[in-house]
């Protein structure tokens, strides 16, 4: 089963405004709290509240060392992503509500790809959202329980 638009829109709109405000709170871009991982666990969240499954136990140095990070915990992306309770779009064709990583994590909105920015200027617009995404390495769809 899928999410709906109206409960995809709220999560995303409640992980932007969580996020911009802890980016306001922080002097500098802070791994874990307001980059980019931060905002997808905080949009699962968001989405699922208290059957979220988007907990990381350690701590990473950037988007690379995430991925390793969660090789050594012993998932891939899409494992993680899966474990998570989403499924793998292969066909690369996003809708609104989907997640992606592709150099860090960013998330399908209306507006275009969210993500969040190293300068600490909370969630900006990536890249514009089109049909078909062949250079994203990953998307993801959420998995309603």
């Amino acid at each position: 089963m899928r999410y709906t638009q109206y409960e995809l829109a709220m999560a995303i709109g409640l992980t932007t405004d969580l996020m911009n405000k802890r980016t306001e709170a922080c002097t500098e871009y802070t791994l874990g709290v307001n980059d980019c991982v931060a905002m997808l666990v905080e949009y699962d969240k968001a989405l699922r509240g208290p059957k979220s499954r988007a907990e990381l136990p350690f701590t990473w140095g950037g988007p690379i060392d995430f991925l390793r990070s969660l090789g050594r915990a012993g998932y891939t992306a899409e494992q993680y992503l899966e474990s998570c309770g989403y499924s793998i779009v292969k066909n690369k064709r996003p809708l609104v509500g989907d997640v992606a990583f592709h150099g860090g994590a960013l998330i399908a909105s209306p507006s275009g790809w969210l993500t969040t920015t190293e300068t600490n200027k909370g969630v900006t617009v990536a890249k514009q959202l089109v049909f078909f995404e062949p250079k994203l390495s990953i998307i993801a769809r959420p998995i309603k329980d």
